[in-house]
């Protein structure tokens, strides 16, 4: 019985979407996390975290809310997911303003360009109310631009496993 408890959980732990996490030096984490729910092809959700090291409320938890500061969180389509991938790969700027929850920006390339070399700027917006928004951007160096698509794409496979 003991073979078969441990084969489970190995098997639930395979199939449990796992995150990808950048921290910065500042300590702020962008975070990528396979939603994991049901839905219908091409509305599967990846979403995408920044949180601040000085973040309050729920923040600790990882949870966003309307009591949260430092904290912003956004779903991202599977249907939208290649294009954000590609700009990415092509050092190129993504932007959406109707995601489920706010808005997720991504510049990758010259005009991310800071005096201490490439970045990529990525800049969540969580909507809580037409008088309650959250902004939190993390500067990701040119090096973490790749691993970010290849996060975006790894969650996006599992995304889309999750589709009917």
């Amino acid at each position: 019985m003991r073979d078969f408890h441990q084969a489970l959980s190995t098997f639930i732990a395979e199939l449990t979407p796992q995150p990808w996490d950048y921290t910065s030096a500042d300590g702020t984490t962008l975070r990528v996390i396979p939603a994991g729910l049901r839905a219908e092809p091409g509305e599967a959700e990846v979403y995408v975290r920044i949180t601040r090291s000085d973040a309050t409320g729920l923040g600790r938890y990882g949870i966003t809310g309307p009591n949260s500061r430092g904290v912003a969180e956004v779903g991202v389509s599977t249907s939208l997911l290649p294009a954000l991938i590609e700009a990415l790969t092509e050092r190129t700027v993504w932007r959406d303003d109707c995601l489920i929850a706010g808005t997720l920006t991504v510049v990758a390339g010259a005009l991310a360009a800071t005096p201490d070399g490439d970045n990529v700027v990525v800049v969540v917006t969580e909507v809580h109310s037409s008088e309650r928004e959250e902004t939190v951007v993390v500067l990701l160096p040119e090096a973490q631009r790749l691993p970010l698509a290849s996060a975006l794409r790894r969650a996006l496979d599992v995304a889309r496993s999750w589709e009917n």
